[in-house]
């Protein structure tokens, strides 16, 4: 079993007992042992993630910038609850959960400051949640960000 799976299971196992509170912890680890975003030691490391994730086109410095979900992690798990209350939260169900919706991107203290301006900082658009495609982008998007890779 890799790390990758241990992280999965925390978070499958999390889900199945109801405990969304802990889910949380154990997002940003998947995402990276996802991504291979990993110290020498083979731990999540936040400066390859900071990195490599997509970034800004407004960042002109990397360590003064903040790695943001681009769906935030309460949303994630809202989804989560919501597979799970429908008797559809499978393993398959779930990985696709979190590849669709974990990732991350850098963002300028400004920007951020924007998200929480327009009251996105702990949530999505409410449009997104009733569109089946659930664009990741969409949150950024609204208070003009643009990524770039």
């Amino acid at each position: 079993m890799t790390d990758l799976d241990i992280e999965f299971e925390h978070i499958y196992i999390e889900a199945q007992a109801e405990r969304w509170q802990c889910i949380e912890r154990f997002l940003f680890s998947y995402f990276c042992f996802r991504e291979n975003y990993l110290t020498r030691k083979n731990k999540p490391d936040w400066e390859s993630a900071r990195l490599m994730s997509a970034r800004s086109a407004k960042v002109t410095a990397i360590e003064n910038a903040i790695l943001e979900p681009m769906v935030p992690h309460q949303t994630i798990i809202g989804e989560i609850k919501r597979y799970w209350r429908d008797g559809k939260l499978t393993r398959q169900s779930l990985q696709r959960i979190l590849n669709q919706l974990l990732d991350y991107a850098v963002i300028t203290h400004k920007e951020k400051a924007s998200l929480s301006k327009a009251r996105l900082e702990d949530s999505m658009p409410a449009d997104w949640y009733k569109n089946p495609e659930k664009p990741v982008y969409q949150r950024l998007e609204l208070v003009k960000i643009k990524l770039i890779n």
